[in-house]
C-alpha cells in the first residue's frame, strides 16, 4: 500500500498547477519550530507541540519546493495558517500522519488538505456529515473507507473555502459527487446563503488512500 510520503508525485501530476506536497507519519525526533511559533503556542500539550511542529515542517518543505525561503507560519485570527505573500496552502494531520500542500496564487486561488486515519465512521455521525442526497446515492459503497470518504472530502473543501471567503461551512452546506474512476470529486455549496468561492459554488479536488489512512485535496484554480 502507498504511504503518505510517496503521494507527492501523484498529487502534483493529477492536480498540476505546480502544487507542492510534503507528508509522512508523525515520528521522532520532532522538528524544531521557529522561536516565534513556539512562543505563540504557549502552554499546550506535548502531543499538540509535536503535531504543530511537524505541520510547520511539512509546510516549509512544500514552500521550498516552490522556491520560497523558510519563514515562520503563524496562525490567522481564525486559526488557519498565515502563508507568505503570494502563496496559498493547507496543513493537516491525523493521529498518525501529517502533511501540507502549497501553491502560488498565480495559478491557484485556494487549497484545502485533510488527512484522516482509517477508523470507520460511527453510524451516529452519518446523518450529521452526509446530506440526504449523499446518503441515498451512497457513492462511498465501493471504497474501503465507506462514508468516511465524504468526511475527508468535506473537511478539505471547508479548509479551501474559509480563508478566501471569511465564512465557514457546515456539513449540510455541501453536497459531494465522487468519481471513483479518476479518484476525484466535485463539491457543490448547496446552501445559497453562503458566499461563492471565487465566483463559483463548485470546488473540485482529488482523494487518495494510503497505508492506514486517506487524504483529500480541494482546489480552486485561477481561470477555472
Amino acid at each position: 500500500m502507498t504511504t503518505l510520503a510517496t503521494l507527492e508525485a501523484t498529487i502534483c501530476s493529477t492536480l498540476g498547477h505546480d502544487i507542492s506536497f510534503s507528508g509522512e507519519p508523525l515520528g521522532d525526533p520532532t522538528p524544531l519550530p521557529f522561536a516565534t511559533e513556539t512562543d505563540m503556542l504557549g502552554n499546550v500539550s506535548l502531543r499538540r507541540r509535536r503535531e504543530f511542529a511537524w505541520g510547520r515542517h511539512h509546510a516549509r518543505v512544500a514552500l521550498r519546493q516552490l522556491g520560497v525561503a523558510p519563514v515562520p507560519i503563524l496562525p490567522r485570527s481564525d486559526g488557519a495558517p498565515l502563508w507568505p505573500s503570494g502563496v496559498v496552502g493547507s496543513i493537516s494531520h491525523s493521529c498518525c500522519d501529517c502533511g501540507a500542500v502549497a501553491a502560488r496564487v498565480d495559478n491557484v486561488l485556494a487549497l484545502g488538505l485533510d488527512i484522516e486515519d482509517d477508523e470507520p465512521l460511527g453510524a451516529d455521525l452519518l446523518p450529521i456529515i452526509c446530506t440526504p442526497t449523499e446518503t441515498e446515492r451512497a457513492e462511498w459503497s465501493s471504497s474501503r473507507f465507506g462514508p468516511k470518504l465524504i468526511l475527508v472530502i468535506k473537511e478539505a473543501v471547508y479548509k479551501s473555502y474559509a480563508p478566501g471567503t471569511g465564512a465557514f461551512l457546515d456539513f449540510q452546506d455541501v453536497c459531494v459527487r465522487i468519481k471513483h474512476e479518476s479518484g476525484s470529486f466535485e463539491a457543490e455549496i448547496v446552501n445559497s446563503d453562503k458566499p461563492m468561492s471565487f465566483g463559483s459554488r463548485i470546488i473540485n479536488g482529488i482523494y487518495l488512500p494510503f497505508r492506514m489512512g486517506m487524504m483529500a485535496v480541494a482546489a480552486r484554480f485561477r481561470g477555472a
